[in-house]
């Protein structure tokens, strides 16, 4: 079953409801409405990366910028009876997603492209994200707990603070060291070890949210 079939399950909020509180500055309601929107939303950018970009881009690279940018605007939404939040989500995608095409075919005459740096959402940024804030469970009764918790983790990276976030993404899925981290960021060393520590609690608390919301009736 897939997240977006057992959040369907639970008996969410009506939507409307969630978008309301989020538009009200809940983020809890948008870290929600982002989960129930997740799989459609994966699918929908899966089918519109061009082939010529899947050694570099990953339809999770796409979504962690969708997801950020959600946080960061969904202020902005207005509440019409004509304007969905899928719909919204997925203009920010696709957008997101245009921009990613421009700029590799902007730089295919000279090199490749580099993977998207302000996303680092690919399946193997996650899970080392994931093998950092918990122990790996590898039994085959967990395969689908854990999809789901990868995603949920998505949404709870997307979610954090600038600071903290870009904190974690230098540190922990790029492997900058401390010092590195500290001085691309213009901070001390001791204010990355808070921002890191602060960053990892509020992803564990995020996750703890997302269980209860997942777990199936």
């Amino acid at each position: 079953m897939t997240i977006h079939e057992n959040l369907a399950r639970i008996k969410l909020p009506a939507e409307p409801a969630l978008v309301a509180a989020a538009v009200g500055g809940d983020r809890v309601a948008l870290e929600r409405l982002l989960l129930a929107h997740y799989d459609p939303l994966a699918r929908r950018i899966g089918e519109k990366l061009p082939p010529r970009l899947r050694a570099t881009l990953a339809a999770e690279d796409i979504l962690q910028l969708t997801f950020l940018q959600a946080f960061r605007d969904i202020g902005q939404f207005e509440l019409r009876a004509d304007a969905t939040f899928g719909n919204w989500l997925a203009r920010i995608a696709e957008n997101r997603l245009h921009d990613a095409i421009k700029a590799h075919d902007c730089t295919k005459h000279g090199g490749d492209l580099q993977r998207v740096q302000d996303g680092a959402g690919s399946d193997g940024s996650v899970l080392s994200l994931w093998d950092w804030i918990a122990a790996a469970d590898t039994s085959p009764g967990s395969i689908v707990a854990r999809e789901e918790a990868l995603q949920a983790l998505q949404v709870a990276l997307a979610s954090l603070p600038s600071d903290q976030g870009m904190a974690i993404r230098l540190q922990v899925l790029e492997g900058k060291s401390l010092a590195e981290t500290a001085t691309a960021l213009g901070r001390t060393s001791d204010a990355i070890r808070g921002l890191v520590h602060r960053g990892k609690e509020q992803l564990l608390a995020a996750m703890g949210r997302a269980s209860k919301w997942l777990k199936s009736q």
